[in-house]
């Protein structure tokens, strides 16, 4: 008999892969839009697992239905079905728990999953998950829950078994290569992702729980029938490797009749594009597929004929959905939205479904190297929009993900200060011992200096404008002796200020100018 009841719903296959896309959100400087993103994705799945629940109401019915009409036959299966619900509501609660305990930490005792306040918190969920060591507790749970499941399946449903083991893959990650740390399956979860992405993450494996615990028991009712010939219930069954697709990718499924018999030799015809291809006699099984060039949902479908022993052709009609969309990226400099020209910009870059090893990144405007786990942007041009381009590494190839605009501005102007101060009243006794000029950055977040390379000091001496000019950020001795002689009330002028920038660059400050208490 092959593997039955593996179906996933296209909201789930879709959630799947939003799920690799929280476990590699790295970046430090996420935008609201994106958080927001996550609480609109955290809805969905809400409404996922209500889907899920009231789908295995149905199925439980129908399984109670059976045992009643026939104790002896359904028994054994219905016990293990209790388990597989049981186990199921016991995790869900666990995992709702974990939910309403980090938002709690983060938002106060008031915290609500509904109104969450700190989304952007990324350290309670490592703090509870990792340090308080949940993490390894909940994967203890699920790995608990995935092999009592594997235990009911006979090896001979290995594609429904494999299904399974994926959808609750609790293994640590391996490492790329020698030397690399030995991560963890919760570090990889919970370690830099902020609070909503966590709730969202949590959601996720209710959804995965509620999935397999739904594929599970309608194996297990299905088998029933499945033991006896002819087949009193039949159904056309579809796996997709995904049911979320990259922009340019490969949409691939499985077809095939549950409980076949190799006798049969079933029929199947496809609706809404898209082609069956490698059709195999023996396995009856056919291997859809259709490439993904546009956004949005896309629906297809067909029917699998079969042929009964009496000759009775009968046809089971089969639906399925998956939605293309772009990938999700996350691009944000690590101290603003743009570029400046001529200092080492830090940039922190991130697609949600790769890991570090599989991203990389490059910029149209300038250059974009490689600094640890982050870039350093350098933009040319000043004006010219600079363009990163993030792409992902698939199947042995590099995909383009997205590309993001960053504007490109030149490094603002210094302030020219004296004492710490940029004109106005000042003591003489205090002018007297400045040594010189300063070039500050005023509200400037980069950490870079400007050097004063001449500068002019001018005021009135016997009714005439008297100069002296620097050709440093020090004052001369005669500026010196012209600022020791002022009188209370004289103004002074320090005039044609030229500082140097890092990149090189002369600037001509304004003039700056005190008067004498």
């Amino acid at each position: 008999m092959g593997a039955s009841n593996c179906k996933e719903t296209p909201r789930q296959k879709m959630i799947g892969m939003m799920y690799l896309f929280l476990t590699a959100m790295l970046a430090i400087n996420v935008s609201n839009e994106v958080l927001d993103a996550f609480t609109i994705i955290d809805n969905g799945l809400a409404q996922t697992v209500r889907t899920f629940e009231d789908k295995n109401k149905i199925i439980y019915n129908d399984f109670k239905m059976a045992l009643d009409a026939n104790p002896n036959k359904v028994q054994s299966s219905w016990d293990k079905a209790m388990e597989i619900r049981e186990m199921s509501n016991d995790l869900c609660k666990e995992l709702q728990n974990y939910k309403v305990e980090l938002v709690k930490i983060a938002d106060g005792p008031e915290g609500r999953l509904d109104s969450i306040q700190k989304k952007d918190n990324i350290d309670v969920a490592a703090q509870v998950m990792i340090v308080g060591g949940e993490g390894k507790v909940l994967k203890k749970q699920i790995t608990e829950f995935r092999e009592h499941i594997l235990n009911l399946i006979p090896a001979k449903d290995s594609t429904f078994k494999h299904t399974i083991s994926q959808n609750l893959n609790t293994a640590n990650p391996p490492k790329k290569k020698a030397g690399d740390p030995d991560y963890t399956w919760e570090s990889l979860q919970f370690a830099h992702i902020p609070l909503v992405g966590a709730v969202t993450l949590l959601s996720k494996l209710q959804t995965d729980i509620r999935s397999v615990e739904s594929d599970v028991v309608k194996y297990l009712f299905n088998q029933i029938e499945a033991e006896s010939f002819p087949f009193n219930k039949l159904n056309a069954e579809v796996i997709s490797k995904s049911n979320f697709v990259l922009k340019g990718d490969m949409y691939e499924a499985e077809v095939f009749l549950a409980a076949v018999d190799t006798t049969l030799n079933p029929k199947i015809t496809i609706k809404g594009g898209g082609e069956l291809k490698n059709f195999d006699p023996i396995t009856r099984r056919g291997i859809y597929r259709r490439k993904a060039t546009d956004l949005g949902k896309h629906s297809w479908g067909g029917v699998v004929y079969y042929t009964s022993p009496s000759g009775n052709v009968t046809s089971y009609k089969f639906e399925e959905d998956y939605i293309v969309s772009e990938p999700q990226v996350v691009v944000s400099p690590t101290k603003m939205n743009v570029f400046y020209a001529g200092v080492d910009n830090p940039v922190s870059v991130s697609a949600p479904g790769f890991t570090a090893e599989n991203v990389r990144a490059t910029v149209d405007n300038g250059v974009l190297i490689k600094n640890g786990k982050g870039y350093i942007a350098r933009p040319k041009v000043v004006g010219k929009d600079a363009n990163v381009l993030v792409e992902g590494k698939m199947d042995g190839k590099w995909r383009p993900l997205k590309s993001v605009e960053f504007r490109v501005k030149p490094i603002p102007d210094p302030v020219a200060m004296v004492a710490g101060k940029n004109g106005g009243s000042i003591n003489k006794n205090l002018l007297a011992v400045q040594t010189g000029v300063d070039a500050v950055m005023d509200n400037f977040d980069f950490d870079l200096k400007f050097k004063i390379k001449s500068f002019t000091v001018s005021t009135q001496v016997k009714g005439f404008t008297r100069d002296e000019k620097s050709n440093s950020d020090y004052f001369t001795p005669a500026q010196v002796k012209l600022l020791k002689n002022l009188r209370r009330n004289q103004k002074v002028y320090i005039e044609d200020i030229k500082a140097a920038g890092p990149d090189g660059s002369i600037r001509n400050l304004p003039a700056i100018s005190f008067r004498v208490k």
